[in-house]
C-alpha cells in the first residue's frame, strides 16, 4: 500500500478526469439538473397555498418566519438535487457485468474510486443547484436570510451529507451480490431522504411521536439539520449536527465496510 499523499493523488486524478468528462457537455448537464428550479417553485406554491407567508411564524414547532422558511427550503433542495449521483446504479452495473473484477485488479480501492467519480458529479451539480436555489429564494423572500457563519456551516454539513449518502448508495449497490437487481433501492432511498429528511416539511412541524421516530434514522442528518444550519447557525445546533453526522458516519461507514468485505469473499468463492 502506498503512502497517503500518493493514494490521495490517485483519486484526485480520477476526480479531475471525471470532472473533465462531465464538463465536455456542460450545458446538457446544466439543463439536466435544472429540474431543481421547477421542483422548488412548485414547493413554494404549495406552502403559499396551505400556509400564508404571514402565518408561518405562528406555526408551533419551528418558529421560522417566511424568509427563513424559504431559505431553509432552498438549502434542502440544494442538498437533495446536488447530492443525487448514480453511484448505486454504477456499482450494480459493475457487479452484474463482471467489470468489478477488472477494477479490483487495478491499484485502486473500488469504493474510493466510486467516491471520487461521484464527487465530480456532486461538485458540478452543486455549481448548478446552489445558484438556482439562491436566486429563487432571494426573489421569493425579498431578502437574504443567511449569515456568513450559516453559509460556512452549511457547506461543511453538505460534505458530511455527501459522505453519508454515498455510504448508503454503496450498501444498496453492493446488495446486487445477493439480489438480482438493486435498482429499486434508488427510488426507495431518494423517497426516504426527501420525506423523512424533512426537506419539504421541516420536522419541527411534525407531531412529536413522528419526529421521535425519524430522529432514529440518518435522514434528518442528511437534510433537515444541514438546511437549518444555513438559516440558524447556532452553536448548539452546529454541535448537534456534527455529533449526529459523526455517529452516522461510523454506523454507515462500518456497515459499508462489512458488506463490502463479505461481497469480496462472495466474489472469490464464485470465482469472480
Amino acid at each position: 500500500m502506498g503512502t497517503f499523499p500518493a493514494e490521495f493523488r490517485k483519486y484526485w486524478a480520477v476526480f479531475r478526469i471525471e470532472l473533465r468528462q462531465q464538463t465536455t457537455y456542460f450545458w446538457d448537464f446544466v439543463l439536466g439538473n435544472a429540474v431543481i428550479v421547477l421542483f422548488f417553485l412548485v414547493l413554494i406554491q404549495v406552502w403559499q397555498a396551505t400556509v400564508t407567508p404571514g402565518n408561518v411564524a405562528a406555526l408551533p414547532g419551528e418558529h421560522l418566519n417566511w424568509p427563513e422558511l424559504i431559505w431553509f427550503l432552498a438549502a434542502a433542495q440544494t442538498l437533495y438535487f446536488a447530492v443525487h449521483t448514480e453511484a448505486q446504479i454504477e456499482i450494480e452495473h459493475d457487479v452484474i457485468s463482471g467489470n468489478i473484477a477488472v477494477v479490483l485488479a487495478r491499484p485502486y480501492d473500488y469504493l474510493m474510486l466510486r467516491f471520487a467519480t461521484s464527487m465530480a458529479h456532486t461538485v458540478l451539480s452543486l455549481a448548478v443547484a446552489l445558484p438556482a436555489a439562491v436566486a429563487i429564494a432571494w426573489i421569493v423572500s425579498g431578502t437574504v436570510a443567511v449569515t456568513p457563519l450559516g453559509a460556512v456551516a452549511f457547506m461543511l454539513a453538505f460534505v458530511m451529507r455527501t459522505a453519508l449518502f454515498l455510504a448508503l448508495q454503496a450498501m444498496a449497490g453492493l446488495a446486487t451480490f445477493w439480489v438480482e437487481k438493486a435498482t429499486a433501492f434508488v427510488w426507495i432511498l431518494n423517497l426516504l431522504i426527501i420525506t423523512f429528511g424533512g426537506g419539504a416539511v421541516p420536522i419541527g412541524f411534525w407531531p412529536s411521536w413522528a419526529r421521535t421516530l425519524v430522529e432514529l434514522t440518518p435522514f434528518p442528518t442528511m437534510m433537515y439539520y444541514p438546511a437549518m444550519l444555513l438559516v440558524r447557525p447556532e452553536p448548539a445546533l452546529i454541535g448537534a449536527t456534527l455529533l449526529r453526522a459523526a455517529i452516522w458516519t461510523v454506523i454507515l461507514g462500518g456497515g459499508t465496510a462489512i458488506i463490502y468485505s463479505r461481497a469480496l469473499r462472495r466474489l472469490d468463492v464464485n470465482g469472480g
